[in-house]
């Protein structure tokens, strides 16, 4: 007996409307694919977390390094130089897999996808949420892209991906170290060269997004521009992180 077409909808079998809002879900490839990466990042490391609790000297580690990588940790206004040594595998891992489940992996894109909004940069992805959402979810995912190339030519140059405070006095002396040390990084054995990871991943993030961009944007001029801006903008926030420690104790004490 010949099976008759199915006249359901989407409401009446779940099914279908499953399929159907993933359907959706790729149609708007590349906004809702790389925030769907972006999300599975942050679900992935939440589940990673609970269920591999650290010991506590192993937490306490944890706490440590991390003050040394995020602006809103419980950081002193110095710090002991960090010893160098070599980084395992597994630590450069944990590295990488915190600068990407961190809060800058959304706050950095959303302040660029608001700046590029009011410039209506590029105008083919116009305004309004549509265009908000194109223009974060290419920041999020050339930060992803960025900071995976940059994890891989690290673990190959031996560079220390970490965040060190300049324990310098006074603020031109604080600047010019946060400045310097963003093109200047230490490697695990004590050296210092240029910061070969963070150009590489930088730039090759740049290029790697003419993928997604419209064809007026969709070449070499747009992509070192991107890449160029993108560098500036971490130069401004390497040094943020080297002063916030001084302006959370402001805002402690002017509560």
């Amino acid at each position: 007996m010949r099976e008759q077409p199915s006249n359901l909808s989407a409401t009446e079998d779940p099914a279908l409307g499953m399929m159907m809002t993933f359907s959706d879900i790729l149609d708007g490839w590349p906004t809702k694919g790389i925030l769907l990466l972006c999300a599975a990042a942050f679900a992935g490391d939440l589940a990673a977390r609970a269920q591999s609790p650290l010991a506590p000297d192993q937490l306490a580690a944890t706490k440590s390094q991390n003050s040394a990588q995020l602006p809103d940790a419980p950081t002193p206004t110095r710090q002991e130089p960090i010893a160098p040594r070599r980084l395992s595998l597994a630590e450069r891992v944990d590295i990488y897999r915190h600068s990407i489940t961190s809060f800058e992996l959304v706050a950095g894109p959303a302040f660029g996808a608001a700046v590029n909004q009011a410039r209506n940069e590029p105008p083919e992805w116009g305004q309004g949420a549509a265009g908000f959402g194109d223009r974060f979810a290419s920041g999020c995912g050339r930060m992803l892209i960025g900071r995976t190339i940059r994890f891989g030519v690290a673990a190959v140059d031996h560079e220390d991906p970490r965040f060190h405070l300049s324990n310098e006095t006074g603020a031109w002396r604080r600047l010019r170290y946060a400045t310097i040390h963003y093109f200047i990084v230490k490697t695990d054995g004590g050296s210092q060269i240029p910061a070969f990871s963070r150009f590489a991943g930088v730039y090759g993030a740049a290029f790697i997004s003419n993928a997604w961009y419209p064809a007026s944007r969709a070449n070499t001029q747009h992509a070192v521009l991107r890449g160029t801006t993108a560098l500036s903008a971490g130069v401004a926030w390497n040094v943020f992180r080297e002063f916030w420690p001084d302006i959370k104790d402001a805002l402690h004490g002017s509560r």
